[in-house]
């Protein structure tokens, strides 16, 4: 099955947006679960995530630099 399919039947439609944000294959779910959320949560968790991002980021060696 389409998962678009079972997006369709696990959420209603909010209108026209919605509809085309779940053809596009937006996983609408991952809205819901963020708009739950208050605005402090909603920086904790970019928060969160900015620092993962720079600990899994590739760290600039010396002869990287060399080569700018």
């Amino acid at each position: 099955m389409d998962p678009r399919d079972l997006l369709r039947q696990a959420f209603p439609s909010y209108g026209p947006d919605w509809d085309a944000a779940i053809e596009a294959g937006v996983d609408v779910s991952l809205l819901e679960e963020n708009l739950r959320l208050t605005p402090t949560e909603r920086l904790e968790q970019l928060q969160r995530m900015t620092e993962l991002y720079e600990a899994l980021r590739p760290k600039e060696s010396p002869d990287d630099a060399a080569d700018a």
